[in-house]
């Protein structure tokens, strides 16, 4: 009977750990044998969400996961996940995917209790521009998209979550339901202005429905500039809450549980479309959000999210209004830059938004608020609601970067959660280009059928990983949990790599934090590391591996001009470790996210800093975010200079001297220089390697795809994958 039970036992483990029989059988002729924690571990790095261990539930995060009921609604936890939707999840298809379809889904059982539905359709891609045209684009008349979407929606019920849909409104009344015809106005009436767009709507420039008039304007809930202030006749605002309520109640149909509503920075328009749809869906939830500034702060050109904001004691007010007309509002940042916050402009362990939110919940005011903006560490979240600064967190990066965010606050382990590095790549890679959305830190983003071809390992085996950077660490990592032996070997007496330079950069915290968890991880999952080692051939040869995998890394190129090895010059990870020991002015010859970051390093540290590089621009800025948010850092920064399209020539005599883009010699003074010249990946010295063991490969920026901490991750873990 005891044996009996044993094998049941078994079997439920590996069932539930998404371990089938052939595999079971396979993991069962691992020399040592198989605990259970391997398997779980298995089946996490085959790409599949091991469950919650009932052994490990913990009351962390009471506040968090505790149900709230509003109204007759109740929500099975704190989180709303914001419209996120990844671009590569939909690609020509006019209905919702499989990949798109199952993303949203996992999001419900990964922990979110309100999830937000982008929709946006009938509209003709090829006339969209710019971001707008990777944007999600279905068929909404036509009934088979009707079916996937009662699907999408009952997947993410199954789990508890509610559905939330963004609300597109015109004065026809169009909507996107069943029998709500083209979105926008109906044909020969009036467009939707851009800037009534549902939330997340992309970058629209008068998509008025056919025969309609549309208005300039940028996507996203109503940020065309020139509507937002405009003040509405009451004919207009009933027509419009009369497209509300019949998109409402349309969506309705569908299974949606919340709308999401509103004008960027027209409360009074925003107020009446809120009014309209409450009063016809009573039971419904309803959602909009208000953008709040500081007084002090100065707008950029074209900063939408500046525009549409308001000092908080207006912000205070609003909410008061929205009293009964709204149950939920999303308080965001009136700044662009904090909107979307990177590694530069935001605080560790002080999201902007969250005093915001604070303000209006002393205020009294009878509204649930949801800050968003950098919500990610699960202690502060837990901190937010338990204090009764917040009643919900919105959130979208946390649950991208970390397949198992739910599992692991279910599990109280917070210190486990993978942090975000805030690199923006989540919202595309590309402006125009290549249609492609990744998460730097989460590499099974964006690959979800090569995730599938992912199998548990077979045997037990003996794992060298040669180099202590984002790559290797990342690979011990993959190894680590798929079962095997890892020895990692590191030549310096710390761990990082080139993203070392996140400990001298109080701007690169986030980035800090992730080096740091990777190392964290490997202690926590047995790897042996070895520091102020350097590994041979020989010597790993010798030890008996049976696979190896080599992360050499790559080093920064000085470029060879004259003077480049004068004592005032610097490589640029010199540049953070001795930044006191350079001059006042310094000159950093040299472009990209690299060149650009040691620059704006060095000018917060208070040197004059002049930035020189050959490039047409200091940082290309065709991509969504990242780029615009460097450019409005730079624009504050009153020591940092740049001169684009200049070649520098020589250096001597505290000057630097160059060619400008016309071919004319000239000079700027420089007490200190720093170079560089791009990153050279150790090729050859990973090769060497070969032969040392059975199974070879090399990851990183030392393979042939590096030069990023999202391409080394990516690489790490699909090489790792496989043994």
């Amino acid at each position: 009977m005891n044996l009996i039970k044993s094998l049941i036992k078994r079997r439920q483990f590996l069932a539930a750990a998404g371990v089938g029989s052939a595999s079971a059988l396979a993991l069962g002729k691992m020399g040592g044998g198989v605990d259970s924690a391997l398997q779980v571990r298995s089946a996490m790095a085959a790409g599949k969400s091991a469950p919650v261990n009932l052994n490990l539930v913990s009351d962390k995060y009471k506040n968090l996961m505790s149900p709230l009921k509003i109204g007759n609604v109740v929500l099975k936890n704190r989180f709303l996940l914001s419209q996120s939707i990844p671009h590569f999840l939909q690609g020509p298809e006019t209905f919702p995917s499989d990949e798109l379809r199952t993303y949203y889904i996992n999001m419900a059982k990964n922990g979110a209790g309100i999830i937000s539905v982008r929709i946006m359709g009938n509209r003709v891609r090829k006339e969209q521009f710019g971001d707008s045209a990777h944007m999600i684009i279905w068929d909404t008349d036509d009934y088979g998209y009707q079916n996937y979407l009662d699907q999408l929606v009952e997947g993410l019920h199954i789990y508890g979550s509610k559905a939330c849909a963004a609300l597109q409104v015109g004065m026809g009344g169009g909507g996107p339901g069943p029998a709500g015809g083209r979105q926008g106005g109906a044909p020969g009436g009036q467009g939707m202005p851009a800037d009534q767009a549902g939330p997340g709507q992309g970058e629209a420039r008068g998509q008025g429905a056919p025969g309609g008039q549309g208005m300039p304007g940028r996507g996203m809930p109503g940020a065309g500039m020139s509507q937002q202030k405009r003040e509405y006749t009451a004919e207009e605002l009933e027509k419009m809450g009369e497209s509300a309520v019949k998109n409402a109640k349309d969506m309705q149909t569908h299974g949606f549980d919340a709308f999401q509503i509103g004008i960027r920075g027209n409360h009074s328009a925003s107020l009446a479309l809120c009014k309209s749809v409450k009063k016809a869906l009573p039971d419904a939830l309803v959602i909009t959000e208000v953008f709040v500034r500081e007084a002090a702060v100065t707008p950029h050109t074209g900063d939408q999210y500046y525009q549409s904001a308001v000092p908080i004691e207006e912000a205070i007010k609003y909410a008061k209004d929205l009293e009964g007309a709204a149950d939920i509002v999303m308080v965001r940042i009136g700044d662009g830059s904090a909107a979307h916050a990177t590694t530069w402009n935001s605080i560790k362990g002080k999201p902007y938004s969250i005093a915001y939110s604070e303000a209006i919940k002393k205020s009294g005011a009878k509204i649930h608020t949801s800050p968003g903006a950098g919500f990610q560490d699960l202690d502060l979240n837990e901190e937010y609601i338990a204090s009764g600064k917040a009643d919900l967190i919105t959130e979208a990066r946390a649950f991208i970067c970390d397949s198992e965010y739910a599992k692991k606050m279910a599990e109280g382990r917070g210190e486990d959660v993978v942090p975000c590095i805030r690199c923006n790549k989540c919202h595309g890679l590309s402006m125009t280009g290549p249609w492609y959305t990744v998460c730097s830190v989460n590499p099974k983003i964006g690959l979800p059928l090569a995730v599938k071809t992912i199998q548990p390992p077979t045997a037990q085996k003996k794992v060298a990983v040669i180099g202590g950077g984002v790559a290797g660490m990342k690979a011990a990592i993959t190894a680590a949990e798929r079962g095997h032996k890892v020895t990692l070997y590191e030549k310096d007496s710390t761990l990082g790599g080139l993203a070392r330079h996140s400990d001298y950069s109080p701007y690169k915290w986030c980035i800090k934090d992730f080096k740091d968890y990777l190392s964290k991880r490997m202690n926590k999952l047995g790897v042996t590391i070895l520091l102020n080692t350097t590994a041979n051939p020989q010597m790993i040869k010798a030890k008996g591996y049976d696979t190896i995998l080599v992360a050499v890394g790559a080093d920064p190129v000085v470029p060879k001009i004259p003077g480049s090895n004068g004592s005032n010059v610097y490589n640029v990870m010199d540049a953070y470790s001795k930044e006191k020991s350079l001059g006042k002015n310094v000159i950093v010859v040299g472009g990209g996210e690299y060149g650009a970051d040691v620059g704006m390093f060095l000018a917060k540290a208070g040197h004059n800093v002049t930035m020189l590089t050959s490039e047409r621009e200091l940082i290309q800025q065709n991509r969504p975010h990242y780029p615009e948010i460097m450019v409005e850092i730079i624009a504050d920064l009153k020591n940092f200079s740049i001169i684009t399209q200049g070649t520098a020539t020589g250096i001597s005599g505290g000057r630097v001297t160059y060619k400008d883009a016309g071919g004319s010699e000239k000079s700027i003074q420089a007490d200190s220089v720093v170079l560089f010249g791009g990153l050279k990946p150790k090729k050859e010295e990973a090769l060497q390697f070969y032969g040392s063991a059975a199974q070879f490969f090399t990851i990183g920026d030392c393979s042939e795809q590096g030069g990023t901490i999202q391409r080394s991750i990516r690489s790490a873990f699909f090489s790792a994958s496989e043994v």
